[in-house]
């Protein structure tokens, strides 16, 4: 191996092709698999490895994009990473990007879209996406996603378009590959210090992306579309450079024996592999096939699709997407010719694939002469079993919440729903958005819970829970309603949907599992992460410096009838509040705040979540309050308050800390206990 090869993930080979380019900014949100990408930065921004750079953590991924566009509108070279619903929070500000014609780069770790739930592959959510104005590459190795990267800085920079690199999760994103990687001379060579020409620029003021007339606009949109299906051959010049810099050479498609083709298999992504050996197999048998793996999906190669599939007799189109976006393509590409075209649906959601598989669907599309169905087949390895099934009867029917579900060891957020449910009784629906529980919540069609839960998008569980529990009152039901999220979905991404239902008054129970950090996606930094945590996107020696929301000043400003703290250790307490939010039906909002100490995440035994719940009350670090019809009323005193240290120093995440930060922490909480007494 030579001396600059290493083997690192995917992931890891965005993230050192990202600080190689010397990237200026970086705003980031975490959603897995694309996690480790925000990581690896962080500590490389952490370490002083990432010189000259901004690194942010946003509250959402609409607001990543959006902090990107305007770093970008600024001059600075720009990148973030984002999968699968994330890119579809995206969704808007991505024709805001390539409007403003910016070359960011963005690695997009491909993911199903949910519902139901999925983190594994499939290429859905970037095919969605492309029509956006957003050059699309995807990636087939961990090398391809490193050059890629680099390949990206370098078109966009060229072309003014933003570019998405895509790679298959966790095939490629948490895999580890031999990479050889570059020097820094020679990527500064490759991209030189970025310029560009539309920047803001006090000196020449410019309205950008104001509105105009009909005419105007479609004269623009006219123009940005010649520019986009006219940069195929500056993207080709951009390969040849490359190879002349770094040695490996790279195409809009890659061909594999198809030189004497009868019949040409199209893929994309990785599954290229298992199309090479499936090709293999097939010319053992006397089947002339041959592999085509676009790598370029926008703008579309048209010319190069048509040049070599020209001479076949079919071709097999592999979609692993739910929408046969790749077959559609391929099918437009090659119009008017009459060459068949077979598609098959595979690998969504994760299926495994083989290469023996797959040479069997091309065999079995080489008997036919004529596809059966004009649509994409819908193929796995093994047949699946319907999801609607006899699930087996709780063996205790009074219990609402059963043993059996997927929690942690001494997780505290099991405890939360439990005491939650004891309380609220039979008759209650849950609009449950991303958050542990997510998981916690059983794999489909099981669940642990008994009452009805409502997965929701991450951002949307107070919208939800509206919408429930206004629909129930319209069929007369007598429904309790509770958006149950954790504190990402409350402080950061829901926060817009809960101060829409919070200041409209509508009737559900928002209760926050607060963890104190992204525990579901692996334990990153959230507002709700307290001053000198360290967290995955805030590692040492750069810990968090800002002090954590306050939410609960942040309901009471709505004016709700009722918000409460409440800790899972002082159970009594806890349990006069969650009857005090249920006694106000029909008054409003009602919004309890529950800590919820996560041993994996800050760093204790698991034996110890209940005393951490409780020390963090005991020295005054998270008062149990409550704010009722517009009063404050600290509802627990402890008697003594304990030194602060007890309960800093058994948490591996504030292991860091100094005298000085310790004090910090401690005048933080004195001042805030005294403007409550105050209050």
């Amino acid at each position: 191996m030579s001396a600059n090869k290493v083997v690192i993930t995917g992931s890891e080979a965005a993230a050192v092709a990202a600080a190689l380019a010397r990237t200026g900014f970086i705003p980031v949100y975490p959603i897995t698999p694309a996690t480790e990408i925000p990581e690896t930065l962080a500590r490389l921004v952490a370490r002083g490895e990432l010189k000259d750079c901004e690194f942010m953590t946003a509250e959402s991924e609409h607001s990543a994009m959006s902090a990107a566009i305007g770093a970008s509108q600024q001059g600075a070279r720009t990148f973030t990473a984002t999968s699968s619903q994330g890119l579809l929070y995206m969704a808007e500000v991505l024709h805001w990007a390539s409007g403003a014609r910016l070359p960011i780069v963005m690695a997009n770790v491909n993911r199903a879209l949910g519902p139901p739930w999925n983190i594994w592959a499939d290429q859905t959510d970037s095919l969605s996406q492309r029509d956006a104005g957003w050059v699309q590459i995807y990636c087939e190795s961990n090398q391809e996603v490193f050059d890629s990267v680099l390949q990206g800085f370098r078109i966009a920079e060229r072309i003014y378009f933003p570019v998405m690199i895509c790679l298959d999760g966790f095939i490629l994103s948490h895999t580890k590959e031999d990479v050889e990687l570059a020097t820094q001379e020679q990527v500064d060579f490759f991209l030189p210090k970025i310029k560009i020409p539309h920047a803001l620029d006090c000196a020449d003021p410019r309205s950008i992306g104001a509105s105009g007339t009909a005419d105007s606009y479609f004269q623009f949109k006219t123009a940005l579309a010649g520019d986009f299906n006219d940069s195929l051959p500056h993207i080709k010049e951009v390969f040849e450079e490359f190879k002349d810099i770094f040695g490996r050479e790279y195409f809009l498609l890659t061909e594999y024996r198809m030189e004497d083709a009868d019949v040409a298999l199209v893929t994309t992504g990785s599954i290229g592999g298992p199309a090479e050996e499936a090709i293999d197999i097939l010319r053992e048998k006397g089947i002339k096939a041959g592999v085509v793996k676009i790598r370029v999906f926008r703008p579309f190669p048209t010319q190069d699709i048509k040049a070599v599939l020209n001479n076949v007799k079919k071709v097999v189109v592999l979609d692993v997407d739910t929408k046969e976006i790749v077959l559609d393509e391929i099918k437009k590409a090659i119009y008017p010719e009459s060459t068949p075209v077979f598609g098959y649906t595979v690998g969504v959601g994760g299926v495994v694939t083989s290469s023996g598989f797959i040479a069997g669907l091309v065999e079995e599309a080489n008997s036919f002469d004529l596809p059966k169905d004009s649509h994409s087949i819908w193929r796995a390895e093994k047949e699946y079993i319907s999801s609607v099934q006899d699930v087996p009867a709780s063996e205790d029917p009074v219990s609402l919440i059963q043993p059996g579900h997927r929690a942690c060891a001494g997780c505290t957020a099991s405890l939360v729903m439990a005491r939650v449910l004891e309380v609220m009784g039979p008759r209650t629906e849950i609009a449950l958005p991303a958050c542990c529980w997510s998981i916690i919540a059983g794999p489909n069609p099981y669940t642990p819970v008994g009452v009805p839960l409502l997965h929701s998008p991450f951002a949307a569980a107070a919208a939800v829970a509206s919408g429930i529990k206004r629909a129930s009152l319209r069929n007369g039901e007598d429904i309790t309603t509770i958006a149950f999220a954790g504190d990402g979905g409350t402080f950061d991404i829901g926060l817009q949907a809960l101060s829409g239902a919070s200041e409209r008054g509508e009737d559900i129970i928002f209760i926050c599992y607060d963890n104190e950090f992204y525990g579901n996606t692996g334990g990153q930094r959230s507002s709700a992460t307290p001053y000198g945590a360290a967290t995955e996107t805030t590692p040492f020696p750069a810990f968090k410096i800002q002090p954590k929301k306050n939410i609960m000043k942040i309901i009471a400003a709505h004016g709700v009838p009722y918000a409460a703290t409440a800790s899972i250790y002082h159970t009594d307490d806890l349990i006069k509040k969650l009857r005090k939010a249920k006694n106000y039906k029909g008054k409003g909002l009602r919004f309890l705040h529950i800590l919820a100490p996560c041993n994996p995440g800050w760093g204790f035994s698991p034996h110890e979540s209940l005393k951490m719940a409780c020390l963090a009350v005991e020295a005054k670090i998270f008062p149990l309050i409550e704010y009722e019809n517009g009063k404050w009323k600290i509802t627990y005193r402890p008697e003594k308050a304990i030194d602060i240290r007890r309960y800093l120093k058994p948490q591996k995440r504030f292991s860091h800390l100094t005298e000085i930060d310790i004090d910090i922490i401690r005048k933080g909480a004195e001042n805030y206990w005294e403007e409550l007494e105050k209050l």
